[in-house]
């Protein structure tokens, strides 16, 4: 987990100096590069705080660790059922939370949101590349296209979590 925590800071540090020293300027601005990546970095490493805290309060109710717990959540998404009971009471819970999220497959919202936030992205991408912004462009392209991504696979999603919750009995 601690790798993973690395990952995603570093890639943070790197995407935040980019984003901050060289898109939408006509030069290279390093000291402004290093304020975004610093701010880049506090708001990664808060998130990264606050869903470990979540987490592992969660997990505790269910008496697992947080890394039992997520790794629950990642078999379900892949429509994999745990064996051990204490995680089958895990398992159940996080299944009836899957069903009610926003990006959840079941939400009925969740296709108008995707496709919607897509459009809107393509749109902006759009307006920048008349603006001649090609580097804020190619990341609003980058985002519609994560949409879209999500959009075609969310009823492959909702499949495998209505597998995992007919393999619970829910």
């Amino acid at each position: 987990m601690p790798g993973t925590v690395f990952a995603v800071l570093l890639a943070a540090v790197v995407a935040g100096f980019l984003a901050g020293a060289a898109f939408g300027a006509e030069s290279v601005d390093a000291p402004r590069g290093l304020f975004v990546a610093g701010s880049a970095v506090l708001l990664a490493a808060g998130a990264a705080g606050g869903a470990w805290q979540w987490n592992r309060r969660r997990a505790a109710r269910f008496g697992i660790s947080a890394s039992r717990c997520l790794r629950v959540g990642r078999g379900l998404q892949r429509g994999e059922v745990p064996s051990d009971p204490a995680e089958r009471v895990a398992a159940v819970d996080l299944v009836k939370r899957m069903r009610r999220g926003p990006a959840s497959p079941s939400h009925r919202g969740a296709p108008w949101l995707l496709g919607g936030g897509a459009l809107l992205w393509g749109a902006a991408g759009v307006i920048f590349t008349v603006d001649g912004a090609y580097g804020w462009a190619l990341c609003d392209f980058a985002m519609m296209g994560l949409l879209l991504f999500h959009l075609a696979s969310l009823r492959r999603r909702g499949r495998r979590l209505e597998a995992a919750a007919r393999a619970l009995g829910i």
